[in-house]
């Protein structure tokens, strides 16, 4: 996975991932629009032949985009955690 920033400013930042589909992009996506302060965020698939997605967060100020992202990534740990302990508890 590579990520590189096509875009950023204080409440703007666009990431392109490489090697990665509308899974991770979905769950992104959908998480960051969780957190307080963050106005907008979708992604999408440059092309279907790309295996890359390009992820866009907009945030009110309150928080940047970049810990907007950390703490997204940290909710969808935990929740898969959780998940994950849940199914072991059931096997």
């Amino acid at each position: 996975m590579e990520i590189k920033i096509l875009k950023s400013d204080n409440n703007y930042l666009e990431l392109e991932i490489e090697g990665e589909d509308h899974t991770l992009g979905n769950l992104l996506a959908g998480t960051l629009r969780k957190i307080r302060g963050v106005t907008f965020s979708s992604y999408y698939q440059p092309h279907p032949l790309l295996d890359k997605i390009v992820v866009k967060v907009l945030t009110d100020g309150s928080i940047t985009p970049k810990d907007a992202i950390l703490e997204g990534i940290q909710m969808i740990k935990n929740i898969s955690s959780q998940y994950l302990n849940e199914i072991k508890g059931v096997l």
